[in-house]
């Protein structure tokens, strides 16, 4: 297949699967905020706890997730008296087009028309428009506040309406390209026509007069699959460059042939992926040739500057030279231009051809230049010019003055061209952090929980046991009520108010290794560490001694247990802790974890770490300087600006404290290889 344009905009089918979509998820939700974008809106919609963000720009419509709220982010006053705090009550095509109608609870409709110009308009329950994004005046409309809102003419039959004849005869006169003549008589894109020719077997550049019926019922049916939410979202990308080049709704075989299809649960999320993409992708065409446009300014004045620098310099050093060579020879220069002088007051006339005939040890006159009244000499190779009148030795001074000021002139030169040079390099560390910028938004950057013991602290020992803790009592009530098996080891520190720590054996042997951290795990998040200690005992049991149930008469806290039989004591654990950061690649995902463990086990999880034990640093100082750490560490070693929170970190940081090593590891076991321990 030959190389095809990336898709700019959604077309007709998008759209219709963008609202079949959107009618499920916002119809009944009310709209909370509403902000103005560069050339669009963006709709917040709330419902009970959700929000949703909805996008409507020239490129696309649908939901988007890449929206950072902020105190400046632009809010329109019209729309937010009018919209904001309204239902919305549908949301609907009123026709096979490009345009979308959200019907309001206010019977106010917000229309937005993605066709050419793209256009966004309030109108009220009379058809007044009350709010429009671009004032507009053609042949056959006009959009401005006050006046009746017509929809756009339309150019093309009613797809699921038009009779076959009134078909037909649109495309016999549409043209010898058969296949765009059926796009334009059905107001369809080109690569649907395409796509049903495929499925049919219809070759492209033989169709019969019977195939354009077959095809227009093949389109039909495609609709129809979208109106009854049949999708199968993806995204093709060419395989050799790895860029996005179609977004569609439905599987389409003429791409399937030549791109690799990246498949999605739900249109509206590819749609957004895709153009989240391609407008960041304009983003940074248009700053980056604003950018270089400056750049080659900048590197014109650059090569003047270096020309003027290396041209003052020249005519000092010539002058400089010239002076001297004159200075050094100023006996035989007086004494010639002493005859000089005699020979002009008697023969002005024949001077030049006269003085020529002069040569003194050598130093002779090679021309004249009377208006200065003023001789070129030949100073032993040197060609300079002197005054015949006047004294010598003002005109060696002056020689000398004029080569300072000329050295002067290219020093200032220089110090313009060196200002020239840092501007050149400003601009280039600019042009390459916005196409660094650019790549790392398009890796999508996710945080969060994803495996079951994520949701707590976690460790993986250094014999390849997973340690789980609880954060607080609600947590440590469900390890041992849904997580807790009766070979596992549940270790606590001898004091109360600290997390249930729960070794996972996994049927297999422990060694005292294994103890041992999950121990110094305990020890590390109990309340030994907020009061300062060096070190606490620590006890475990096995999950078969552990129960939830009081004994009879009394009452269990939540976070509680009864502990029955032996104990094993592990004395004198030290409070010494690893807290990481771990950057995990998942296709054209980086998935960001921070997690913490004892120092022997955070080398092998945690790319970057630090560890720390009890100090007099204030617990949320050292996470800021543990998270500036962090930082540092990702954006070198990776090149991106992670998102973390404080909150993220701290969780982490049992209390005041030092930091007291750091360091990385490029030996981390993957994330499969932790999964797989995590299951067992």
């Amino acid at each position: 297949m030959p190389s095809i344009r990336p898709k700019r905009s959604l077309n007709v089918l998008d759209i219709t699967a963008i609202v079949r979509e959107l009618r499920n998820i916002i119809v009944g939700r009310f709209i909370d905020k509403v902000y103005r974008e560069e050339n669009g809106l963006i709709l917040r919609i709330r419902g009970e706890v959700e929000k949703y963000y909805l996008i409507f720009t020239k490129h696309r419509a649908g939901l988007t997730k890449y929206v950072v709220e902020s105190e400046d982010k632009k809010r329109d006053p019209v729309l937010k008296n009018l919209v904001e705090r309204c239902r919305v009550e549908d949301i609907y095509m009123p026709r096979i087009d490009r345009i979308i109608h959200l019907k309001l609870s206010n019977n106010m409709e917000l229309i937005f028309e993605l066709i050419e110009p793209m256009n966004i308009v309030l109108k009220d329950s009379e058809g007044k428009v009350r709010w429009c994004l671009h004032r507009y005046e053609g042949k056959d409309r006009k959009i401005q506040i006050g006046l009746t809102y017509v929809p756009p003419p339309r150019n093309f039959l009613d797809l699921m309406n038009c009779s076959i004849e009134a078909y037909l005869s649109e495309v016999e006169r549409g043209g010898s390209d058969k296949v765009r003549a059926i796009s334009r008589a059905l107001g369809v894109p080109v690569d649907l026509v395409r796509e049903v020719c495929k499925r049919l077997n219809i070759a492209e550049d033989s169709i019969t007069r019977e195939d354009y019926v077959k095809i227009l019922n093949g389109v039909r049916e495609l609709f129809r699959e979208v109106t009854e939410g049949r999708l199968e979202p993806r995204i093709y990308v060419d395989k050799s460059t790895n860029m996005f080049v179609n977004v569609t709704p439905i599987r389409f075989l003429i791409y399937e042939e030549h791109f690799q299809p990246i498949p999605y649960n739900s249109f509206n999320e590819a749609v957004d992926e895709y153009f989240r993409r391609l407008e960041l992708q304009e983003q940074e065409r248009s700053q980056v040739s604003r950018l270089e446009a400056e750049l080659k300014k900048l590197e014109k004045s650059i090569v003047e500057a270096e020309s003027l620098v290396s041209h003052y310099l020249e005519k000092s050093e010539e002058l400089k030279r010239k002076a001297k060579l004159v200075l050094e020879n100023k006996h035989i220069v007086e004494e010639l231009l002493l005859r000089l002088r005699e020979l002009w007051q008697k023969c002005r006339e024949k001077f030049l051809e006269e003085a020529k005939r002069i040569e003194l040890d050598g130093v002779r006159v090679v021309n004249f230049i009377p208006q200065e009244k003023a001789i070129i000499l030949d100073l032993y190779g040197e060609t300079v010019k002197i005054p015949i009148t006047g004294s010598l030795r003002d005109v060696i001074e002056e020689m000398f003055d004029k080569a300072k000021e000329l050295k002067r002139k290219a020093e200032s030169a220089r110090k313009a061209l060196e200002e020239l040079y840092r501007k050149k390099e400003s601009l280039e560390k600019d042009i390459e952090k916005i196409s660094r910028e650019f790549k790392e938004s398009i890796v999508e950057i996710v945080y969060g929980v994803f495996e079951w013991f994520e949701k707590f602290r976690w460790f993986i020992t250094t014999g390849d046991k997973l340690v789980i803790a609880g954060k607080d009592a609600s947590q440590n009530e469900s390890i041992v009520r849904r997580y807790l098996r009766k070979n596992d080891l549940f270790l606590h520190a001898d004091i109360p108010g600290g997390a249930v720590v729960v070794l996972r054996t996994s049927g297999s042997e422990i060694t005292e290794e294994d103890v041992y951290q999950a121990a110094k795990y305990a020890a590390a998040h109990s309340r030994a560490w907020t009061i300062g200690a060096s070190s606490i005992d620590v006890f475990c049991v096995y999950g078969e001694q552990v129960s939830k149930e009081a004994p009879a008469g009394e009452y269990l806290a939540r976070g509680s247990f009864m502990i029955y039989g032996e104990r094993k004591w592990i004395r004198g654990v030290p409070l010494e802790l690893g807290v990481g950061i771990r950057v995990d690649r998942i296709d054209n995902k980086i998935i960001i974890r921070i997690l913490s463990a004892p120092p022997e086990a955070i080398r092998r999880l945690a790319e970057y770490y630090v560890i720390i034990k009890p100090g007099r640093v204030d617990k949320n100082k050292c996470t800021s300087m543990i998270r500036e750490k962090m930082l540092n560490y990702v954006r070198s070693r990776y090149g991106i600006a992670p998102r973390l929170r404080p909150e993220d970190i701290i969780v982490h940081v049992p209390g005041d404290s030092t930091i007291v090593e750091e360091g990385h590891s490029d030996n981390v076991l993957s994330w499969d290889q932790i999964k797989k321990i995590a299951q067992s």
